[in-house]
């Protein structure tokens, strides 16, 4: 049995189907990238709390942002290029529509430059970010 503590998709506004869509996404981002996947957060509206998990109307429905942090090792834009079309493929599969997941992926080294220049997006995503897998990458190793 899992609880709202074992399972960190409990506390995010999201449907069950979105919920299923982003057990999957996990799932096949752990089984593709293994140890070079560090994290992945949800962010957003989603996170916040802000936004209604029962609307289905297109302009108001808001989008599930994700953040994915890879191993500097690893090509983020080859990952993504190939990575995309089973995510689509994935969302497909649940019964949803794939524009609504917004997945963004950053190599460690990225992530580090961007919480160096103290850009306003990650410090917003830091603030607001539930941990899907991974951790919160919060250390100096990250900053």
């Amino acid at each position: 049995m899992t609880t709202r503590f074992d399972d960190p998709l409990a506390t995010a506004m999201l449907s069950e189907r979105e919920r299923r869509v982003l057990r999957r996404l996990l799932d096949l981002l752990r089984s593709e990238l293994g140890s070079d996947l560090l994290a992945v957060w949800l962010y957003g509206s989603r996170a916040r709390g802000e936004a209604d998990p029962d609307e289905t109307h297109h302009d108001r429905r808001s989008d599930i942002d994700l953040i994915a942090i890879l191993s500097a090792s690893r090509d983020v834009n080859a990952f993504k290029w190939e990575f995309t079309p089973k995510l689509i493929e994935l969302v497909e599969a649940e019964g949803d529509s794939p524009p609504y997941y917004s997945l963004h992926m950053y190599d460690a080294d990225r992530l580090r430059d961007r919480r160096r220049i103290r850009s306003f997006f990650f410090q917003e995503v830091d603030r607001d970010k539930i941990v899907l897998a991974g951790g919160r990458l919060d250390s100096a190793e990250f900053r």
